[in-house]
């Protein structure tokens, strides 16, 4: 088994959104694109990360008020968001989000510079595309 890199197997095509998205545009992102989080941007930079876990208990904290949907997604966003290096191996990446205990991380360069997201799901595919290739 060879090195596999973040770069071969993160989501390059991030779907983000600035930081005066509201609360209802996140929640509709999400849910017609079956995302499980969106990373916040401010221009080509993350500045946090919003889950489906965050999203839980912001609704639970909000439960009943009025105009919860026009809410700016900056006040909810987990910041700064875990970030990872473009040039990691899979298992170096893995490691890290291990440690900080974290599912998906946003893949920056060395300028900080959003450059795609590693899931659960782009592990697993890199993971198994390496092992049928080991066969």
């Amino acid at each position: 088994m060879g090195d596999i890199w973040v770069s071969d197997y993160m989501t390059s095509e991030v779907v983000s959104c600035p930081t005066d998205t509201t609360l209802a545009e996140v929640v509709e992102e999400l849910r017609s694109n079956l995302f499980s989080c969106l990373v916040i941007v401010d221009g080509e930079f993350p500045v946090g990360l919003i889950t489906e876990r965050d999203l839980v208990g912001v609704f639970a904290d909000i439960l009943g008020e009025e105009h919860w949907e026009q809410k700016r997604i900056a006040d909810f966003m987990s910041t700064p968001p875990q970030t990872i290096l473009l040039d990691l191996t899979l298992v170096e990446a893995v490691t890290t989000m291990k440690e900080l205990g974290i599912r998906h991380a946003p893949v920056v360069n060395v300028r900080g510079e959003l450059k795609g997201i590693l899931t659960q799901t782009d592990i697993i595919r890199g993971f198994h595309e390496d092992a049928l290739e080991s066969i």
